[in-house]
């Protein structure tokens, strides 16, 4: 099988798009098929070889009659211009047809010339509305489904004009036709307001994550010039200023600056960075000024892949998204049956079937789906974008699903919890003060390659002692011994100690612990660990306020988990296990297919259990290749809190689209009654309550990427 992905425009809505997906996933040739209308993709899994680009038109030709803009996708979420040829043209056409409809509703008001006024109507219903009877009779020929809203909005205009017609007003002027042009008019209009919200929304979404800068400023050594990124290639310079963005991942080679990394992390505070520091694409610098050498080319630097992964997210439907393209399947026959069944009613108890009529078809008008049908989709992008907003990489809307019902969240420790590095955390010096304690430390490990002496180095100067080392000799794995400043230094563990007639007791600090001895005297002890990270204890405190349970799987031993857990507060732990091992521990703690666990690593040892996991999130950044390919959520940066925002982010997004389906229905079927209720009611108010509802869903859904992820303030 082979997936291909494709950018797809040109739909007229999001119920359109759903026909069609449907269409394609029937196709013998394809496994599957997603079109993302929002995103504004179509996801392709073949059975066997791909079909070109316009075999794809050819064959979603025999289900939409609308001419389709198909490409290969490129790297991003590709904005769409909403001024074409196509959309100038009707605009133009509502123009010259509104003209036309208000020359025969003022022009002739008084004129008994009636036939001209007709005329007129007919004229701007045409002009106007022509596209829409087009597609109807199209799909009626071609023997496709044609039970859509413009079949909706075209019984409603041909059934008014009909009546009208047939049943003239008493002064037997045709009046009445104003209405069914004013109808065709608004939702023409209407329909170009919701393209031009949701193109807005889109391109909105898709500018909240585009951080990427499209020229650098190269410099060859001598001169500098302006250059598409696109055309940097690994091992050039580049100079970046105060207020420009960083093009490309690189390496500071020069000077030192601030960066904004909000774009990629959510975090508003600085990155100081300097020569030898990692600068990645999508930070802006705030001071100073950087030479830069590139380490990445513009399509695999950071910020393009997560592009990527905010433009791919939609190959994913959450359940909301899946409900209703089924329930647009049988809603709009059933608007149509109850429209029906409300005139046979309605005129055989009345035996008024003008009126029945003329409310059966305001029932149509009123139900068409649109409404409900794009703004949960636009919905769930929104929430996509508003997630990456705050470094939070979810790759699917049904993730999103997921992260609302999370339960338990199986943590590993080292890289996650803790820094991932060892760092001196304890001195108890014995007969010697704490500086002295620290200079013999030093000066022993200065020498040294191995990561704990590095460690132990981190923030201090080797050079600083390493010409007054002599007789500087390592044992691998045991210690060093030296002489310094006239003194004969041992450093090591306890055993390396006694090896050199130094008598030490055995302490029982947590972590690793280093021994020293000066001139043949136990002189104390340091005391290294993993320090845990600032972000760990609100990770906990938020995710026990939010009802999860949180549990501990490490290869550490059982005194430092169990030291990690008691710190934290977290709920159990499992220690001193192998990769393998925690994948069995985790498959135990999802015995309860009602709760959804997540698994949160640094991606790399952790990569089965992030694959296992209901929820796999891997911590750290964009940079591990396996934390992009076997992780559903990434984390940008090293905070473990964000956990919580990716929680809340999915529950304010599912809210959202809820909220939108619910809100809809409610005005909608409020429109009815009102159209059942009250006599002669205007289809004016029928269209509002389509083409308007479906700005407003519009809106309500895309304003979610603007909206604060609010943390518990006594958290």
């Amino acid at each position: 099988m082979m997936k291909k992905v494709y950018t797809i425009r040109g739909f007229d809505c999001a119920n359109c798009a759903a026909k069609t997906e449907s269409f394609l996933n029937h196709d013998a040739r394809i496994e599957y098929a997603r079109i993302d209308f929002a995103g504004a993709r179509l996801y392709i899994t073949y059975k066997d070889q791909p079909l070109s680009i316009e075999e794809i038109k050819r064959l979603i030709k025999q289900v939409e009659s609308n001419d389709l803009y198909i490409s290969d996708a490129k790297q991003n979420v590709e904005r769409e211009k909403f001024f074409t040829t196509k959309n100038i043209i009707l605009l133009g056409r509502i123009i010259i047809a509104a003209i036309l409809m208000f020359v025969g509703r003022f022009a002739f008001f008084r004129d008994q010339n009636n036939i001209a006024c007709l005329i007129l109507y007919l004229i701007a219903i045409l002009i106007v509305g022509y596209s829409i009877f087009y597609k109807v009779i199209y799909k009626i020929i071609h023997l496709k489904n044609p039970i859509d809203e413009f079949l909706l909005i075209t019984l409603a205009v041909v059934g008014v004009s009909i009546l009208t017609a047939v049943f003239p007003e008493e002064d037997g002027r045709y009046e009445p036709f104003f209405d069914a042009t004013m109808v065709i008019l608004l939702f023409q209009i209407g329909q170009m307001i919701e393209h031009y919200a949701t193109n807005k929304s889109r391109n909105a979404i898709s500018t909240a994550v585009d951080e990427r800068s499209e020229t650098a400023t190269y410099f060859d050594g001598i001169e500098t010039k302006t250059i598409k990124s696109q055309d940097l290639k690994v091992g050039d310079l580049i100079i970046v200023k105060v207020g420009e963005t960083i093009p490309v991942d690189s390496e500071v080679i020069e000077g030192e600056g601030n960066l904004d990394i909000s774009s990629l992390t959510g975090e508003y505070v600085p990155k100081h960075v300097k020569a030898g520091d990692e600068a990645l694409s999508g930070c802006m610098l705030k001071s100073g000024t950087l030479t830069l050498q590139v380490k990445k080319i513009y399509q695999e630097s950071t910020v393009s892949k997560i592009l990527e992964l905010v433009a791919s997210s939609g190959e994913h439907k959450a359940k909301a998204e899946n409900f209703i393209t089924k329930f647009a399947k049988y809603y709009t026959p059933g608007v149509i049956i109850a429209a029906i069944l409300l005139l046979v009613i309605w005129g055989s108890a009345t035996t008024d079937w003008v009126e029945a009529t003329k409310k059966a078809l305001n029932l149509i008008v009123i139900a068409c789906p649109c409404a409900i049908v794009i703004s949960v989709p636009l919905s769930y992008f929104a929430g996509i974008g508003l997630a990456s907003k705050n470094g939070i990489i979810v790759k699917g809307a049904n993730y999103l699903d997921e992260l609302v019902k999370l339960k338990k969240l199986v943590s590993d420790k080292t890289g996650t919890l803790t820094h991932g590095a060892f760092m001196l955390t304890k001195v108890v010096p014995n007969k010697l003060s704490v500086e002295q304690f620290k200079e013999y430390l030093y000066a022993a490990e200065c020498l040294s390659d191995h990561p704990i002496a590095k460690a132990i180095m981190h923030e201090v100067k080797a050079k600083d002692y390493i010409n007054a080392v002599k007789n500087y000799q390592e044992e691998a794995g045991k210690g060093v011994s030296l002489r310094y400043q006239d003194h004969a230094i041992v450093v090591g563990s306890r055993f390396f100690l006694s090896s050199h007639r130094v008598t030490v007791d055995e302490v029982s600090d947590i972590g690793t612990v280093i021994y020293l001895a000066v001139d043949g005297q136990y002189a104390g002890y340091a005391v290294l660990s993993d320090e845990l990270k600032k972000d760990a204890q609100p990770m906990v405190n938020l995710l026990h306020h939010a009802g999860v349970e949180i549990v501990l799987l490490t290869g550490d031993k059982e005194e430092t988990a169990k030291e990690t857990c008691e710190a934290l507060g977290i709920d159990r732990w499992h220690s001193e296990l192998l990769p393998d091992e925690k994948t069995k521990y985790l498959e135990m703690e999802m015995s309860d297919p009602n709760k959804k666990v997540a698994f949160i690593g640094d991606g790399i040892n952790d990569a089965p259990s992030i694959m296992r996991s209901d929820i796999g999130i891997a911590m750290g950044g964009i940079g591990s290749d396996i934390a992009v390919n076997h992780a559903d959520v990434v984390i940008m940066n090293d905070n473990p809190a964000k956990v919580y925002d990716a929680h809340k982010i999915a529950k304010m997004t599912r809210n959202r689209a809820w909220f939108c389906v619910v809100f809809s229905l409610a005005v909608k079927f409020g429109v009815m009654i009102v159209d059942i209720v009250v006599k002669d009611m205007d289809m004016i108010y029928s269209v509002l309550a389509d083409t308007g509802l479906t700005v407003l869903m519009i809106i309500c859904a895309f304003v979610l990427l603007y909206q604060k992820v609010r943390r518990p303030k006594h958290i």
